[in-house]
């Protein structure tokens, strides 16, 4: 069964809803929604000198759950 399309606006928008309900957003942190072969991959870049490692581990996670949920609209 073929998975419903989300823009790569609409999953970044996602993607960060999802994070802000469990803690605050990291700093200095932006994700970015990109194709991926057939399916799509978040680049998450972080600027900031603080240690998110546990938050952007949080952030993967959503990610991967939203990858079996949506394919990335062309």
């Amino acid at each position: 069964m073929k998975k419903p399309t989300k823009t790569a606006a609409d999953l970044e928008a996602i993607i960060r809803v999802e994070m802000e309900e469990i803690c605050e957003w990291p700093t200095d942190t932006a994700v970015s929604v990109r194709p991926d072969g057939d399916t799509w991959k978040v680049v998450i870049t972080h600027e900031s000198g603080v240690d998110e490692s546990d938050r952007i581990e949080m952030i993967l996670l959503i990610c991967d759950r939203l990858r079996s949920e949506f394919d990335l609209k062309g």
